[in-house]
């Protein structure tokens, strides 16, 4: 520029620019079988939470339970940790568990005693019905490969307790 150029003056206007909301999915949904196998993990942990819980208080009236309560502690923590190992020896508890069960229900038979009778049948259902979640847990656990087993120690999913 010259002293004897006058400076050039431009003028601009603001154009107002409309902001366009987006929505970023940041998280996805894992797949189904994930889903299933997480929730089937924590309704294991429940049943095992509650069964070890009892078998520890009655240690305090026979040192045997506390022996028996590692069933129950295999089956939490393999839930927990999503261990095929520990889950098996879960099953493996329950299934000694319910046969001793049945034997002690079939001496109860003899005696007559009917409300024994009862609760005796009532265990053995409800055993039942833990050993099919567990090993429907087993199963869904099977299904996943070794990443997504990984992937689901570290993952924290909102989902249903599985009571079929």
């Amino acid at each position: 520029m010259n002293n004897n150029q006058s400076p050039t003056i431009i003028q601009a206007t603001a154009i107002p620019i409309q902001p366009q909301a987006q929505v970023v999915n940041t998280r996805s949904q894992p797949p189904p079988k994930i889903q299933i196998a997480f929730g089937y993990s924590r309704s294991v942990r429940l049943f095992a939470f509650i069964e070890a819980f009892f078998l520890i208080l009655y240690s305090f009236y026979q040192p045997y339970f506390i022996v028996q309560s590692l069933g129950p502690l295999c089956g939490y923590f393999g839930a927990k940790k999503f261990n095929k190992p520990l889950t098996y020896a879960y099953i493996t508890y329950l299934i000694l568990s319910l046969s001793a069960k049945v034997i002690n229900l079939s001496f109860t038979f003899y005696n007559y005693d009917q409300y024994y009778i009862f609760l005796g049948i009532l265990s053995i259902v409800i055993d039942i019905w833990i050993l099919k979640i567990t090993s429907s847990f087993l199963r869904s656990l099977n299904a996943l490969t070794d990443d997504q087993r990984d992937n689901l120690r570290h993952m924290h999913l909102i989902t249903t307790y599985h009571y079929w």
